[in-house]
Formats: structure tokens, C-alpha cells, sequence
């Protein structure tokens, strides 16, 4: 017997939570996902990340091959995946050992992944293709998209002069898409790849950084599970600020295409979307301020 469940969130596909109880090697829990078509490229090149990641021992939840060894199928309404099941829990913001562990977690895959020819398209590749033909082709206000253009230069200048370590990126590390587990010889894993692309690791750190804005401490404690990890960071964290705005430029092209295409999916009205654009310009014309311990 097979049961369906509804999983939260959904900005950028829908979820399903599938209950798998039948006898044999089937029987479990599993996840379907369904991307919009135009995304197919980005979310087949997540699929095969996430099962790179799994192929080097990291827990991401990756694709369940169908019987003629695809990793998703194409329907009317979009991409279809089935992903493995994995269970665990978000971190807990309010402890410091938590979110240490989201760290060292991201540090792991950057790891696994660093050396790994995953298949992504050359449009994800760095210095990042798609983001020139975004902002030429996405409308959006010409202040917004003059200045991430300018981010997105110097984000690509500073490789060419500073040492910097390049990979696989996740792309989109949101606290809740890490599963902590408190099983004997069970490790933190990651899921949700869709995002995945190929840049400076410190992106990943700039994804972080704008995502726990609203209280400084919780990158502080990634930071420093990440160094404990991955203590050859030190010595690039003084450009995490450049990959703070980069991540912020990423956000002006997702809210715009968001507003050209009049997409609501996930609860962000359109007003939310404009808020959304607003919030990115600021994020892309202010300091960079960071808490980088020592």
C-alpha cells in the first residue's frame, strides 16, 4: 500500500512525502519532486550532484534511477524525481553545537565534491554563463540590474588574483535542508541540490551568510564548525563579502524572473516578490559587514 503526503515549502517545485509499505527491498519512505519543465536542466544537474555526493559516503538524498536507469521523467506538468528518504532534523538556531555541525556538514560535501566532474551543464560551470544571459534577457530595474552586474565582476575578478578553492557548490544551503543525526555512525547530511552549480566554495558561505542575516551568531557558529573541518578557509574568508553580494545578485534574478513570469508558488505573492527584488538591491549597494571570527 502506497500513501501521499504533502511536504512543506515548495518556492521552487512541489513535494511529497511517499509511504512505501509493501514487502521486499521497496518498502520504505522516499520523496517526489516535481520541478517546473523551463528548470529541467538545473534540476537534473542537482540530481546527478546529489548522487555524486552519495557515490564519495555523504548523506543527500539522491535519485532513485526508474527501470530504464533515468534519474526523472519528463510530464505535461513538469520534471518528476524520486529521491531517497533522509531522515534526521534541522539544526536547532538556538544551539551553538547545532549549528556548528551545519558547518562542518557543508565543509564535508565541499570535500566530497571537490575533485567531481558531476555532469553539470557548462551554463552552470564558473564563471557562471547563465547569470549574463539573465540579466540581459530578465527584466528587471536597470539601478538593480547595474549593480549586479558590477557584483557579478568582481566576484569573477577575484580568483584570477587570490587563491581560492572551486567546486561543486550546493547552491542554496537553507538551514533545513541539513539533517543532523544522532545515530551511532550516522553523519549530517544534505538534501534539496536543485541549485547545485560550480563555483568558489566560499559561495555556499555567502548562501549562509544571507540566510542567517537576521541573527549574525548562527554564522559565526557555521564558521567555525567549517574551519574545524576545513581549516584552509581562513585564509579566503576576507572575500566572503564579495559571495555575500553574489548571493544577493542571485536572489535580484530569482525575484525578477519570479515577477516577469508571474510565479506564486511557494506563498510569495507578487508583492512578496517585489519585496523580495527590493531586499536584493539593498543586499547588493550595502556594506559588507561580517562576523568572520578569528
Amino acid at each position: 500500500m502506497t500513501s501521499i503526503e504533502d511536504l512543506a515549502g515548495g518556492w521552487n517545485s512541489t513535494t511529497w512525502l511517499v509511504h512505501l509499505a509493501c514487502t521486499g527491498a521497496s518498502s520504505g519512505r522516499y520523496v517526489a519532486k516535481l520541478a517546473d519543465s523551463g528548470d529541467a536542466d538545473a534540476f537534473r544537474g542537482g540530481l546527478r550532484v546529489a548522487r555524486a555526493a552519495s557515490s564519495h559516503g555523504f548523506p543527500s538524498g539522491p535519485p532513485v534511477p526508474a527501470r530504464d536507469g533515468s534519474m526523472a521523467v519528463d510530464l505535461p506538468e513538469g520534471v518528476l524525481a524520486l529521491l531517497e528518504y533522509l531522515p534526521g532534523r534541522p539544526p536547532d538556531t538556538a544551539s551553538p553545537a547545532d549549528v556548528r555541525r551545519v558547518g562542518e556538514t557543508l565543509a564535508r560535501v565541499h570535500r566530497a565534491l571537490r575533485d567531481e566532474d558531476t555532469g553539470l551543464s557548462e551554463q552552470f560551470a564558473w564563471p557562471w554563463p547563465w547569470a549574463d544571459e539573465c540579466l540581459r534577457e530578465i527584466p528587471m530595474p536597470a539601478k538593480v540590474r547595474d549593480a549586479a552586474a558590477h557584483t557579478l565582476d568582481r566576484a569573477r575578478d577575484i580568483p584570477a588574483r587570490a587563491k581560492l578553492r572551486i567546486g561543486v557548490v550546493h547552491g542554496d544551503p537553507g538551514l533545513d535542508g541539513f539533517r543532523l543525526r544522532e545515530e551511532p555512525g550516522r553523519r549530517d547530511g544534505l538534501v534539496d541540490w536543485s541549485a547545485a552549480m560550480q563555483a568558489p566554495l566560499l559561495y555556499d558561505l555567502g548562501c549562509l551568510a544571507v540566510i542567517t542575516r537576521r541573527d549574525p551568531h548562527l554564522l559565526t557558529w557555521a564558521l567555525d564548525g567549517y574551519r574545524h573541518v576545513a581549516p584552509e578557509v581562513s585564509e579566503e574568508l576576507g572575500h566572503l563579502g564579495a559571495f555575500v553580494k553574489l548571493r544577493w545578485m542571485c536572489n535580484a534574478i530569482y525575484f525578477a524572473a519570479r515577477l516577469d513570469s508571474g510565479i506564486t508558488r511557494g506563498g510569495g505573492s507578487a508583492a512578496e516578490n517585489q519585496r523580495g527584488l527590493a531586499e536584493a538591491y539593498a543586499g547588493l549597494t550595502a556594506g559588507t559587514t561580517l562576523l568572520t571570527p578569528d
